[in-house]
């Protein structure tokens, strides 16, 4: 638990950056395609950084407490979503008009776990529209609801505690095209699972390109994966490397197919632990908190799904998630082995192997603290407005100091002779700073890109969108 103090210095939107300070830290999602052959050598080094590229920023909307991610509908209307930490869907309309009426509002239902005023990870996290929706009017949300224990009281006493995280279906009536309200009554959930702590949520949801949803899980919450507890309250391996739990994964759901009776949802046949030792939904695992994840899916992609985790204390890593997996956490922090007992200094040498023996998968990139404290996932750019941005991943840095609104923007080359270099997105005119606290990002349906940010960090802030365009 943060005490009284540590919360007012905590107050980052779903990443747990008191790290250094509070050993309760960040999530984290796994590594790329290939196994690491160095363990027990010497780790390889922080990404190096290749050339900057300038950007300027096109303000579109403000006053949206917490804007977490922003999406698209798919429908041809020209909508942007946006969504609140608080509990609200928003939309921006073709012509880029903040509408009045929200969406969606969860907080209105009273489904929503009360959030804390300094820092939280919990709320409305994810918001996904089905492939179909201009027909069937279907779309998904995940959001941490109240946890009830035996007595009809909320675990632990206090609404930093543990919680259920929720998957549920609504509905649009009539032209889901045009009908800028959904019916609030039409809710079915279709999956939770009871989180034994408020941090280490994930949160991200989305339709992959093969039409399943997939859901993004954190280990729990607390620190180190539970191990430095006595005993370890994520049990002896820590969840993110135990396959037979779905927390620390990504998972894959068939939300199409006519589910048996007494169950919400089918799982594809194709998981890759279907039929053999490990839970039938998860797709990837040994993650810490994949809290945004992103399909190169739009026109000239590769289809890859990429994911951005927040480390715990030393590093920060975006990871190419394949289907089965193992990315490492709890043995290890990007390329280093880590120690929960001392969590700054990494273990001389650790497996290279997870429990079955499969290889643990390197990330793609990473980057220490001395750059920024929280990595916020974003996406593959496929637009037209930046063509230096042209085929690069898109993210970002929540901020560099607790007490500062500094985050950043990032590129990575995906392709080419400079992959996964990280390259400083630079806002100009003049090189300015952001200014604000960097809480997410969002696409559009012509590829277009769009970073959501916050002059505070505490839920309910006074929240901006942005969309990223040629200086």
């Amino acid at each position: 638990m943060l005490s009284d103090s540590a919360r007012t210095w905590c107050r980052v939107l779903n990443l747990s950056l008191c790290a250094a300070l509070l050993l309760l830290i960040l999530p984290t999602c796994g590594g790329a395609t290939t196994p690491n052959t160095d363990v027990e050598g010497d780790p390889p080094p922080p990404t190096p950084t290749a050339d900057d590229i300038d950007i300027a920023l096109q303000p579109l909307a403000m006053g949206i407490p917490s804007p977490v991610m922003l999406t698209h509908a798919g429908d041809g209307s020209g909508r942007k979503f946006v969504v609140s930490q608080t509990g609200q869907i928003w939309v921006l309309n073709a012509i880029n008009q903040l509408l009045a009426q929200p969406f969606l509002d969860l907080q209105g239902l009273g489904v929503l776990v009360t959030l804390d005023g300094f820092f939280d990870e919990r709320g409305l996290l994810g918001l996904a529209f089905h492939p179909d929706f201009a027909t069937n009017g279907r779309f998904f949300v995940r959001y941490s609801a109240p946890r009830v224990g035996v007595q009809g009281e909320p675990c632990f006493g206090t609404t930093r505690g543990c919680h259920t995280s929720v998957v549920s279906e609504f509905m649009v009536q009539g032209d889901p095209t045009t009908n800028n309200v959904a019916d609030p009554q039409s809710e079915r959930v279709i999956f939770t699972l009871d989180q034994p702590q408020f941090n280490h949520d994930g949160g991200h949801i989305a339709f992959g390109p093969d039409g399943y949803l997939y859901i993004a899980l954190g280990d729990g919450g607390g620190a180190h994966d539970g191990l430095a507890d006595n005993p370890p309250s994520h049990g002896p391996i820590g969840h993110g490397q135990d396959k037979n739990t779905l927390f620390g994964a990504i998972l894959r759901i068939d939300v199409d197919t006519a589910p048996p009776m007494g169950q919400q949802y089918v799982v594809p046949q194709d998981n890759p632990f279907v039929g053999v030792a490990g839970a039938d939904e998860i797709w990837a695992y040994g993650l810490r908190n994949p809290y945004r994840f992103s399909f190169d899916d739009m026109q000239g992609g590769t289809n890859q799904l990429i994911c951005a985790d927040v480390g715990q204390n030393l590093w920060e890593e975006v990871d190419v998630i394949v289907k089965g997996g193992n990315y490492g956490w709890v043995t290890r922090e990007g390329f280093d082995c880590f120690d929960p007992l001392n969590p700054d200094t990494p273990l001389a040498n650790c497996p290279a192997t997870g429990p079955d023996g499969e290889p643990l998968l390197d990330p793609a990139l990473v980057y220490g603290h001395d750059v920024g404290l929280a990595i916020v996932g974003g996406h593959v750019y496929r637009g037209q407005s930046v063509p230096e941005l042209v085929g690069k991943y898109v993210f970002g840095d929540w901020s560099t100091s607790f007490g500062d609104a500094d985050g950043q923007m990032f590129a990575a080359d995906i392709d080419g002779p400079t992959a996964w270099m990280r390259r400083d997105l630079q806002i100009q005119p003049g090189n300015q700073s952001f200014g604000r606290v960097l809480l997410g990002f969002g696409i559009d349906e012509g590829g277009e890109l769009y970073v959501l940010g916050s002059t505070v960090s505490a839920p309910g802030g006074n929240g901006e969108v942005f969309r990223i365009v040629a200086p």
